[in-house]
């Protein structure tokens, strides 16, 4: 019995100090001790085994992979949850996931290789080798320089979905971050190395770093390990019935003054298609628009399911008011108190079923992988990037090495940055965060589903990449880092 005692009085003890260890205010403790970093490595490995399914259950977080590097060498790895709950598949090391905007970084580190070979240049106009005129306008054509689109200061948008090829203010003045820019880059890479955007990754960055699963294009012997990514049911509904409803208010209010004022009667049921009519066009051009064809097919056709079904069971719930008798005439006029008692009886029916709906808006959705169907496929250094925890800590280990490109052209990226808002600034292809520890850099990707990010401390040679297929991914993401690191706040644009 005292044994006994003795093994659960150490259990408990074991667990308070695992649970102070990712109390909030444990983070601040362990700034100057260096974060996880500095433990031994048996007791971070524990830790994380502990903390990041606990995080994932409370986030609903399918699946999740880490990895650690410390002084230029993997020190840790790991997989976590599913890659598909559908099919039951659970996140490997093979495992791919889509870690969009990460993705420029690795094409900066590229672009900074052909500037060493003399391919590229910082401050020349990026246009100056190509055949043909890429952007619209010539005065953007003369502007734009390589520098200006890695530290997104190029003026060109940030919709790759649906690319202007203009600028939307003067190159060189302001930060604003620019997927667009990055297809432009993109686009001259391929001229000036003669190559394709997959073979020039691979010969440049993914072969000599190790990287034998990352790409933009996926491979056909790949499909099979791609991750599948989840949202919250909210986050479709809310991105198409926002401009749906506001579209359609604006509309209602002016259907509304015409009738009052100037045909002098009441809005009929018919009057209501004008309103709906707008609604139902603005939020598909909306949601097309910034998410594109697959994306946008897939959050419309969510949406429309969404109203069928509150429709349905707002249905079921008027057939049980007429059942137990809510749904009744009135004396008097019988056709007037009728109907009267079956539209209220309607409209609390379906404000039922919608309050009812809420109750299963953070149910979490699988999205289509589109890239497995042939759609969505087409190489894009912005937002196609997969890639696995494995692979991105060889990157990691490069970079801070400054392999392919050289240390002083490395050293570079971090010192030639603009500043972007306290504490942060960026680079020449990466974010910077400065405070009172010092400096690190990151990266975070945000793709449909997918939430990622990647933090390197250059100081102590150390990174973290955690990449997870929930859009709720992000939280987790960001925990690991400051505790891995021993630092507060957190890595993403203001």
């Amino acid at each position: 019995m005292t044994r006994a005692r003795f093994i659960l009085s150490a259990l408990l003890a074991a667990m308070t100090m695992l649970g102070a260890a990712f109390h909030p205010a444990f983070a601040e403790d362990q700034r100057s001790a260096g974060g996880m970093l500095a433990w031994p490595r048996e007791e971070m490995v524990r830790a994380l085994g502990i903390f990041v399914p606990e995080r994932m259950k409370r986030l609903d977080v399918p699946g999740a992979s880490v990895a650690i590097v410390s002084d230029g060498a993997i020190i840790y790895s790991a997989t976590f949850g599913k890659a598909d709950r559908g099919s039951d598949a659970p996140v490997t090391p093979a495992t791919l996931f889509e870690a969009g905007e990460i993705g420029e970084t690795v094409a900066a580190y590229a672009a900074l290789g052909l500037v060493q070979d003399k391919l590229l240049f910082l401050d020349a106009p990026l246009s100056r080798d190509l055949a043909k005129p890429w952007l619209r306008n010539a005065d953007d054509n003369r502007l734009v320089t390589l520098r200006q689109v890695l530290t997104h200061t190029s003026g060109l948008p940030d919709n790759a979905a649906h690319p202007g090829r203009s600028t939307r203010f003067a190159p060189g003045t302001r930060f604003s971050h620019s997927a667009v820019g990055f297809l432009y880059l993109q686009h001259v890479m391929e001229a000036v190395s003669g190559e394709r955007i997959g073979e020039l990754m691979s010969k440049r960055v993914f072969e000599p770093l190790g990287m034998e699963s990352s790409g933009f294009v996926i491979r056909a012997a790949d499909r099979a390990n791609l991750a599948r990514g989840y949202v919250p049911l909210s986050f479709p509904v809310l991105l198409f019935y926002v401009p749906f409803g506001a579209s359609a208010l604006l509309v209602l209010a002016l259907v509304w003054g015409v009738v009052r004022f100037g045909l002098q009667r009441r809005i009929e049921p018919g009057d209501l298609l004008w309103p709906l009519t707008a609604g139902l066009v603005f939020a598909v051009s909306v949601v097309w628009y910034g998410l594109g064809l697959a994306h946008g097919a897939f959050v419309i056709a969510t949406s429309v399911a969404y109203a069928l079904a509150v429709g349905f069971l707002g249905g079921v719930i008027y057939y049980i008011f007429q059942l137990v008798g809510v749904i009744s005439s009135r004396d008097g006029v019988i056709s007037r108190g009728r109907e009267a008692s079956e539209g209220a009886a309607l409209g609390y029916s379906l404000a039922l079923a919608f309050a009812i709906s809420l109750l299963f808006f953070e149910w979490m959705l699988g999205v289509p992988r589109f890239s497995r169907l042939g759609l969505d496929s087409a190489p894009n250094v912005a937002r196609s990037f997969r890639t696995n925890a494995g692979d991105m800590a060889h990157f990691m280990i490069g970079f801070l090495d400054g392999k392919g490109v050289g240390e002083a052209l490395r050293a570079r990226m971090l010192a030639e940055r603009v500043e972007v808002e306290p504490p942060y600034g960026w680079g020449l292809g990466i974010g910077i965060r400065t405070d009172a520890s010092g400096e690190t850099l990151w990266a975070r990707g945000s793709r449909m589903g997918f939430e990622s990010l990647m933090v390197m401390d250059p100081a102590r040679r150390a990174g973290v990449i955690v990449l997870t297929n929930s859009r709720e991914g992000s939280a987790l993401a960001q925990d690991v880092a400051r505790n891995v690191f021993g630092l507060n706040g957190s890595w993403t644009l203001p």
